[in-house]
């Protein structure tokens, strides 16, 4: 990464008091006592709509002007840009009156920002992507290296990532309210405050994922097989979903010749959020849909049974045949790259012969690769147990009993799901030769 580019209101500037004095005004002219109208508002906001507006009109009263004197730094802000600045180029995307540079040179943290683009210098507002593109195009930087962070799921996040940026939302203010309502308006992370951004922007620094754009992307090589022999590198990789491929990622498997794509997720779920390799160059893109393990089980109990209808999909002769068959190296995905994803990739490294621990190990990374994404699930989905998502040991173990007592070996296994010798001998010789 190489700009992180903030908003100002409810991000860095705290404007809770300028909202309480806007709802007092607007209490006091329509003669309402003000914890009504303040609930009232807090409604509005939960539907995703400005609520400060929405409660003014309710009422039949003027909105009252903007108090900017009552804006205050969060306390955290200027700590966080001075950490940051010492990586990253610092730059500002707001909606703003005339005068943004000045008021940030009044709250003491313009030295640690190096371009500020605001609407009314600039005659365009978020959430147009216009005013995102002069930002991008002065800082000379492309969109997959840089962060958009903000309160605003519609002014800040969605049009920061349809032109490709990181972006991370900062639930602070009236905008982290917002209800999350489809995968579409998920940012690519989730803070509480400023603090936290900058630890996710050190975790994501420091990822292990073989592609910047994916948590999850992981080699199934160099895990030691009962023979003594190790499973090859850069042959078959595991991974997560990967709808915005950046240019690093798609040369980094182009130079390794991994170009044939398996993404094994629901047909739905490809239509509403397809895969960036489908119709990209150099690539060979197949959906084979696995419709078991793509709902969150009942229970934990449930875990490993659901674990084994994955590896009795019927999709899975085909995939299995398709990576052996392939004359590439090869990626397969679900959405997470963890029930999917790890049911294939245990079955695959069984056939390697790789020790059970060892497998249970491969499953495990996939908790700690996740756990922004386990985070983002508490809050898009906050009905769902996350005891039943998040990876445990005894997920994998409890599959693999299962798997053993009902097939006796995976070549057992191939056999039942009509994968014959030939191919599954192919398979094995691509993944250890």
């Amino acid at each position: 990464m190489k700009w992180i580019f903030f908003d100002i209101g409810s991000t860095l500037v705290d404007e809770s008091t300028v909202y309480e004095r806007r709802l007092k005004k607007i209490s006091d002219a329509a003669g309402v006592p003000f914890e009504i109208v303040y609930s009232k508002a807090l409604e509005y906001y939960q539907q995703n709509k400005k609520g400060d507006l929405e409660v003014a009109r309710f009422y039949n009263v003027s909105l009252p002007k903007w108090e900017t004197e009552y804006e205050v730094l969060y306390p955290d802000s200027e700590q966080v840009l001075k950490r940051l600045k010492e990586k990253y180029k610092i730059g500002v995307i707001a909606n703003q009156s005339l005068g943004t540079a000045d008021r940030l040179a009044a709250f003491g943290i313009l030295k640690y920002i190096d371009l500020v683009v605001a609407s009314a210098e600039e005659g365009v507002s978020k959430p147009d992507s216009r005013i995102f593109e002069i930002a991008l195009e002065r800082s000379q930087c492309p969109a997959d290296k840089t962060f958009m962070i903000g309160d605003r799921i519609d002014n800040d996040i969605l049009p920061a990532q349809k032109l490709g940026m990181k972006t991370l939302w900062t639930r602070q203010g009236f905008g982290g309210l917002w209800k999350i309502q489809s995968d579409d308006e998920l940012p690519n992370f989730i803070a509480s405050d400023l603090n936290e951004a900058a630890e996710i922007l050190e975790w994501y620094e420091n990822s292990k994922s073989l592609l910047e754009t994916t948590m999850n992307t992981r080699d199934l090589g160099g895990h030691l097989c009962a023979d003594g022999k190790k499973t090859m590198n850069l042959r078959i990789l595991r991974s997560d979903k990967q709808n915005y491929p950046s240019r690093r990622d798609i040369n980094f498997l182009l130079k390794n010749g991994i170009t044939t794509i398996i993404d094994v997720r629901e047909e739905d779920v490809v239509r509403t959020s397809p895969s960036g390799f489908a119709d990209k160059d150099g690539f060979k893109y197949m959906n084979f849909p696995i419709v078991e393990g793509g709902k969150v089980p009942e229970s934990i109990e449930a875990v490993p049974v659901s674990y084994m209808k994955i590896a009795k999909s019927s999709s899975l002769k085909d995939i299995f045949t398709a990576m052996a068959t392939s004359e590439s190296g090869v990626m397969f995905n679900c959405s997470a790259g963890k029930d999917r994803t790890g049911v294939i990739s245990a079955i695959l490294l069984m056939l390697c012969g790789v020790s059970d621990e060892e497998i249970v190990e491969d499953y495990m990374l996939t908790k700690e690769y996740n756990k922004e994404r386990f985070k983002m699930a508490a809050i898009h989905h906050p009905d769902v147990d996350l005891n039943i998502i998040i990876p445990r040991e005894s997920y994998i173990k409890d599959f693999m009993r299962l798997f053993s007592e009902e097939f006796g070996g995976v070549e057992d296994y191939f056999e039942k799901i009509g994968v014959t010798e030939d191919v599954y001998k192919m398979l094995r010789r691509k993944l250890k030769e």
